[in-house]
């Protein structure tokens, strides 16, 4: 890994051990009982100045203090939206008001989303908003004491060497969740959380019978997977049939003497904390026999009394970034629900397509027309089930 990815050493953090970091931190503010509170309320302001003012008094050094005041004779105004300056020919919509073209309209409304974009940084990511839960939970979190971890998870790509021809390089990475996690929780409460294709339903051929065309999901028959962090292999150990992935890697290194020693532990007793590594570098989660993800440590901070305290709402995805649909082939409106190969009346192998057009094309009176091999396109039947939350 430190060979393949040596590039992100410049912008990866030193090594840091998560629990020794948070709790010197915490002696560090221990003083301070910031974290009673932290809501945006005055009287827990002067608290924490250590001060006590009448109503009258805060508004006015609300006022002194205002970002608003931090300017000096001569200065240039705040610029409104500078995002407009980097665009070319920038129209206002503003101006002419009487004219109810349905260009100039059209034109309006998508400078009024443009606006409420989120800073480039997070263009391609979309923040996921939890409602507010108020009930009591009978395990909550303590604020100032628990620690956040955030970890980026990117989808599954296909790692090749640089002779390859130019059309095989598509190995660009493309970001799937972004998960915060306790820092008392384990790496095995993070992998029930991860969620990939390979890991869905089992498809099998099935053009002579539709009815069978779903099979268990993939995660459930095959449980075995590992991360790979710093240089231990924490594997999934929970259920005995699972495959230890990381032996032939371990016996491969071992008959190279620049790579290595790596250590092995169990993924199920390893908590989020006790973990010692580089933020920002890249590690490895491998499921489903090849199917690997990148995955980084972004971030980590102690949890406040303004986030959901509910122990059992973590870990949960924050942000993701979404995926294009893949569309029928045949109509190019719906969304794939069969695959098909070997099939002798369409140019495409694989072909995609959906309910309707597949049974419309392939079927007459239920009975198949011509060869072709039929899978159903991967899902999750849970989740189309409504019975997992993301």
């Amino acid at each position: 890994m430190d060979d393949v990815y040596k590039l992100y050493n410049n912008n990866a953090s030193p090594k840091v051990h998560i629990k020794e970091y948070f709790d010197n931190y915490s002696k560090l503010i221990s003083s301070t009982n910031c974290f009673i509170s932290m809501k945006r309320d005055s009287r827990d302001i002067m608290a924490l100045m250590g001060v006590q003012l009448d109503e009258e008094e805060m508004s006015m050094l609300t006022s002194y203090c205002s970002v608003d005041n931090l300017t000096m004779e001569g200065e240039l105004p705040k610029m409104a939206n500078n995002r407009k300056m980097r665009k070319k020919g920038t129209f206002d919509p503003r101006e002419p008001e009487d004219i109810d073209l349905k260009t100039i309209q059209n034109l309006r409304q998508r400078l009024k989303q443009d606006e409420k974009r989120l800073p480039y940084k997070y263009q391609s990511e979309l923040f996921i908003n939890y409602p507010k839960n108020e009930e009591t939970h009978k395990v909550r979190i303590i604020p100032g004491q628990d620690i956040f971890v955030f970890v980026r998870v990117y989808r599954p790509f296909t790692h090749r060497p640089k002779i390859a021809p130019k059309k095989e390089l598509d190995s660009l990475l493309h970001l799937s969740h972004v998960f915060a996690v306790l820092g008392s929780q384990t790496l095995a409460q993070l992998r029930d959380k991860i969620s990939c294709i390979a890991d869905h339903s089992i498809s099998k051929e099935c053009s002579e019978n539709l009815d069978n065309a779903i099979g268990p999901m993939a995660k459930d028959v095959y449980k075995s997977g590992f991360f790979f962090i710093e240089d231990t292999f924490y594997n999934d150990t929970r259920d005995p049939a699972n495959i230890d992935y990381s032996k032939v890697i371990r016996e491969w290194a071992r008959r190279r003497p620049k790579l290595g020693p790596f250590k092995t532990a169990i993924m199920e007793e390893c908590r989020i904390d006790s973990l010692c590594l580089r933020f920002g570098f890249p590690w490895v989660y491998k499921h489903q026999g090849g199917c690997e993800h990148l995955i980084v440590f972004s971030d980590a901070r102690l949890v406040n009394s303004n986030d959901d305290l509910g122990i059992t709402k973590y870990p949960r995805a924050v942000r993701l970034r979404p995926m294009f649909s893949r569309f029928c082939m045949i109509c190019g409106v719906y969304n794939v629900q069969w695959i098909t190969m070997e099939h002798e009346r369409v140019p495409h192998n694989p072909c995609y397509f959906c309910d309707m057009c597949f049974k419309s094309y392939n079927y007459i009176d239920g009975k198949k027309v011509g060869k072709f091999e039929a899978y159903a396109y991967p899902r999750n039947t849970e989740a189309v089930k409504g019975k997992i939350e993301i």
